[in-house]
């Protein structure tokens, strides 16, 4: 068993020594816990591990009921960064301290998983970001007998002992001080500790693998509980309408949504980039008098026709969330998640969904510092792996890019527009993947750009717009909308996908294109952006593997 508690007192680890030839197994339960212990950031909760083939037992102890709805998906997350021999499913408990049936339990099989880092064929030097733990080594399947012992060690001898960071601080004739005294704690604490050493007769004992005492029998292996796959539909810029500093919303706002209503529908997850405000709030920052800045506000009443759409996800990362300041940016979130509809685009902020028992991760990103900037590389690779201990499929809403017919092409570049840095997409959306996201879904340009296939993952690099009533340029190729419906892997891994075309006429309302004209543009722009591109359009928009 290992076991991680944490007490006002001080750190305590406890760890069930294996011989020479279970270490890698040791390991990785010990890398387990670790990661759930620094996830969890509790100083009640404490966490213990069994590895009872074909079970691994996982019980979560507090003076109150741990949260399952934060446990489990911990424990998940942890529990799939390894491979650990013969281990077929995984039982996790939840009780108080002190009592021994749990108030709670969960259990799940295990399917085959491949760590992210090896899926994608990254080097073990690439850079992972500080937050995210040591990904353990694969386990080696061996049979044992053995005597057992339990070592415990000071929280700051843990410390220095594995990451070096202590010792890194002393001088040579310190470091030699502090090595005896280490050695003399850990050696001392083990002579303690001899009378509980007992033989194990067979790799089934009760002492190497009962921990009956501490947890109930185990069940039978459920049935999976898990989605074959995850669907994702996704749209671009939305604004419906502004009354602000003019009025210009319609008689019905129903109408938003009305032509292409069943076309939303049939997905796990419905995305869209809401590039307005809900507020009743009365001053904007901005100067509209200028031609080129604008401030949008809308009702906020407006939240039940979204609502009623089913969006479950809008991203406010964008250069219009903060229209009448922080006031109507809070006010927006507020009035969306009134509704049930989930918000990203804070700074610092992961936005978490469930489809089933799958965790999925939203990041939003943009250029501009009170989002999470996409210029800032190192800030998306440290809120990407902290999404990976969560999260299963990690989707990055990304408003990036120069604007209008002259920016429908891509490449790897820096963009600008209107003197304002616009990022490089291509480039941070290959690292972003390189770090762990899955999907990325770009937006910001008011036109449709290319997509691609980067180390198996799909990257969309402009949705366009699909609301703007009376307020985008509607103007030839800005009038060319989609709905992108991607299917994906539970390892994030795209599967198949498709454009739904959608045309938005003279007023800015989304309706079905029966011509596929943004088809055949994303397609060509696909071809002349990518020609190397391992994905393929056909006449029917269905996206395709080559």
């Amino acid at each position: 068993m290992i076991q991680r508690s944490k007490s006002r007192g001080g750190d305590v680890s406890a760890v069930e020594a294996y011989p020479q030839g279970h270490n890698d197994q040791k390991t990785q339960l010990r890398s387990i816990v670790q990661g759930i212990d620094q996830a969890l950031l509790s100083d009640d909760i404490s966490v213990r591990l069994q590895q009872r083939n074909p079970w691994l037992q996982v019980l979560f102890e507090a003076r109150v009921i741990p949260d399952r709805t934060v446990c489990i998906p911990l424990a998940r997350r942890e529990v799939q960064r390894c491979r650990l021999a013969g281990v077929q499913a995984i039982v996790i408990y939840g009780r108080r301290r002190g009592q021994y049936e749990p108030d709670w339990t969960y259990k799940y099989p295990l399917r085959e998983f491949t760590p992210r880092g090896e899926s994608r064929g990254r080097s073990p030097q690439s850079p992972q970001s500080p937050q995210s733990p040591q990904k353990p080594a694969a386990a080696e399947s061996s049979r044992f007998r053995s005597k057992r012992l339990v070592m415990r060690v000071s929280a700051l001898s843990l410390l220095g002992f594995s990451l070096g960071g202590f010792w890194g601080l002393l001088d040579q004739r310190q470091v030699q001080i502090q090595s005896r005294q280490f050695g003399q704690t850990v050696l001392a604490t083990i002579s303690q500790n001899l009378d509980r050493l007992t033989p194990s007769s067979s790799p089934e004992s009760p002492a190497e693998t009962n921990l009956s005492e501490v947890l109930p029998e185990t069940p039978e292996i459920p049935t999976p509980n898990l989605p074959s796959s995850i669907r994702i539909k996704a749209v671009g810029d939305m604004i419906p309408g502004t009354n602000y500093p003019n009025h210009r919303l319609p008689a019905d706002p129903s109408m938003f949504f009305a032509n292409v209503m069943t076309d939303l529908q049939g997905a796990d997850i419905l995305f869209g980039n809401y590039e307005s405000t809900l507020t009743d709030h009365p001053n904007s920052p901005k100067d509209t008098s200028r031609g080129t800045q604008f401030a949008f506000r809308s009702p906020p009443s407006y939240r039940y026709i979204f609502q009623e759409v089913g969006f479950d996800i809008v991203s406010l990362a964008n250069n219009h969330s903060l229209d009448f300041g922080e006031i109507g940016f809070r006010d927006t979130i507020r009035h969306f998640n009134d509704v049930g509809i989930a918000t990203v685009g804070e700074r610092y902020q992961i936005t978490y969904l469930n489809v089933e028992d799958v965790r999925v991760a939203f990041i939003g990103f943009s250029t501009y510092d009170f989002h999470n900037d996409i210029n800032n590389i190192e800030l998306a690779r440290q809120l990407i792996a902290e999404a990976d201990k969560q999260a299963e499929v990690i989707v990055l809403s990304i408003h990036a890019g120069a604007e209008g017919t002259g920016a429908m092409h891509v490449s790897d570049r820096q963009e600008y527009f209107l003197g304002e840095d616009r990022g490089n997409i291509v480039s941070f959306s290959r690292e972003a993947i390189d770090a762990g996201a899955d999907l990325i879904l770009g937006h910001g340009p008011h036109i449709p750009r290319a997509i691609n296939l980067y180390n198996d993952r799909l990257i969309a690099y402009s949705l366009a717009d699909f609301v703007g009533y009376q307020t985008l340029s509607t103007e030839g190729a800005l009038a060319y909308s989609l709905i992108l419906e991607v299917e994906l892997n539970l390892e994030g891994e795209f599967i198949s996908g498709q454009i739904i075309p959608i045309h938005l006429g003279n007023t800015g309302i989304p309706v079905p294109d029966g011509q596929f004209r943004t088809v055949d543009f994303i397609r060509n722009l696909t071809q002349t952006d990518f020609p190397n591109a391992p994905v393929m359009i056909d006449e029917q928009g269905h996206i395709l593997v080559k």
